[in-house]
Parts: structure tokens; sequence; C-alpha cells
């Protein structure tokens, strides 16, 4: 995953229900070879929202990636990962946990990756 010049090929997928990534928010091409995960936007709709963030199509991979927070609605949580992030070899799954307040407490998600 190299570059040349003063741009990085960096995108951004928002979602606002669990999701797999995809090459454009509200599009239908599904990336599902290596990516990496360069930061996470979690905006609650209440306290205590959580997501997980998986590798492959649906959360029956690796648990690669997990946050639990927000203290009430409006927080935001922002994160950005150091170096070249964190690496998915088959895609990303972006889910809304239940538990802990869960779906209902988790407005949308911001994935940037690359």
């Amino acid at each position: 995953m190299s570059y040349s010049g003063m741009t990085t090929p960096v995108k951004q997928f928002y979602t606002a229900a669990s999701s797999t990534l995809r090459t454009l928010t509200g599009g239908s091409t599904v990336v599902g070879g290596v990516c990496m995960l360069k930061g996470v936007t979690v905006n609650p709709g209440a306290a205590n929202c959580s997501i997980k963030i998986f590798e492959g199509s649906d959360n029956s991979g690796t648990l690669r990636y997990q946050f639990t927070g927000g203290n009430a609605a409006g927080d935001m949580y922002q994160e950005y990962i150091a170096a070249t992030g964190i690496r998915f070899d088959a895609g990303m799954y972006i889910e809304f946990q239940s538990a802990g307040g869960g779906i209902g407490a988790t407005t949308s998600a911001q994935v940037i990756w690359q």
C-alpha cells in the first residue's frame, strides 16, 4: 500500500447500521480484500454505545477493533490509528452492538480506511 506525491488514497465510509465496508457510502461494492483501518468516529445517541469491527464480511471473523463508551447523546469519539493502521486481509464488518446500550445508543460510525 504505497503511494507517491502529496496525496494519499485514504477513504471514508459512513454507516448508521451494521454493515460490511464498502467503497462508497451507500454504494454496493464491498471491500473484500486487504484494507487498513486508519481511524474511527463514533456518534452515540445515548450513553454506553458500542461497536466492533471484525475481519471479513460478518461477525464470525476475528475481532480487530472495539469501542464501548459515550456518556450521552451528542458526545463524539474519534480515534486515529498510528503508522499504517490495523490490517484486515478480507475486508471489514462494522457491527453496532446490542449489549451495554447497544444499537439504540449508537447513531452512526465513520471508518477511515485505505
